[in-house]
């Protein structure tokens, strides 16, 4: 179906791969970062930093791997 329209698949492929990413990235970052056990400032920190530049937030987190501290 798609061939009939014109379209290649590949490149519609090619041209999809960065738009998931940088809308599933920082999803699953958000994720993952409810999943723990953070609270207050650390929390808020990484949330505003993980919306405001989504995709180097993300790759930020997944990086320094934050934990929650255990007081």
């Amino acid at each position: 179906m798609i061939d009939t329209l014109g379209i290649n698949g590949w490149l519609l492929l090619i041209q999809l791969i960065p738009i998931i990413l940088f809308i599933g990235l920082p999803i699953i970052a958000l994720v993952d970062l409810a999943k723990k056990n953070m609270s207050g400032t650390p929390l808020a920190v990484w949330v505003l930093v993980i919306c405001a530049v989504p995709l180097l937030g993300a790759l930020a987190y997944w990086i320094i791997k934050p934990t929650a501290e255990k007081i």
